[in-house]
């Protein structure tokens, strides 16, 4: 019998101001192949100890190279994959927050580079599906204009 695994992770959608654009890195070739993808949100598995929104601090400075304040980032939603992986049973909390399309961003040896997209000419083979990401961020712009009021 195989064992199983049982693991969180966190994601954040990083938008431009106006929410019409993601900021998706290029994960590398290893990645790729294990996952299926080339595309994905900034992300991870949340350490043994680690609070959510401190995962999600984390994964940004690491993948990106950016500095978040954890009152930047907002979950949006959580989805759970009882078969993630033939071994894994995970939970995703998906987070967003907001920067600047000319903020400086450093990609880790986990992907080969980022690149902001318009919501509505995404690449193909990412991990969320088109209509999700565009659900995430009427989601997320509602959330962010709430907060402001």
């Amino acid at each position: 019998m195989v064992e199983r695994k049982f693991g969180l992770g966190v994601f954040v959608c990083v938008f431009d101001k106006s929410f019409s654009k993601i900021l998706l890195v290029k994960r590398n070739e290893q990645k790729r192949k294990k996952y299926g993808m080339d595309w994905g949100n900034v992300g991870g598995k949340v350490e043994l100890g680690e609070k959510l929104i401190d995962a999600c601090v984390r994964e940004v400075r690491e993948e990106i190279g950016l500095e978040l304040s954890a009152g930047k980032i907002k979950l949006i939603k959580f989805k759970e994959y009882p078969f993630f992986t033939e071994t894994e049973h995970t939970i995703h909390f998906i987070y967003a927050t907001v920067i600047s399309l000319t903020e400086k961003t450093i990609t880790n040896d986990e992907s080969e580079g980022c690149e902001w997209f318009d919501l509505n000419s995404l690449p193909t083979k990412m991990f969320e599906s088109k209509e999700e990401l565009k659900q995430i961020a009427i989601s997320a712009k509602e959330l962010f204009k709430r907060e402001k009021s």
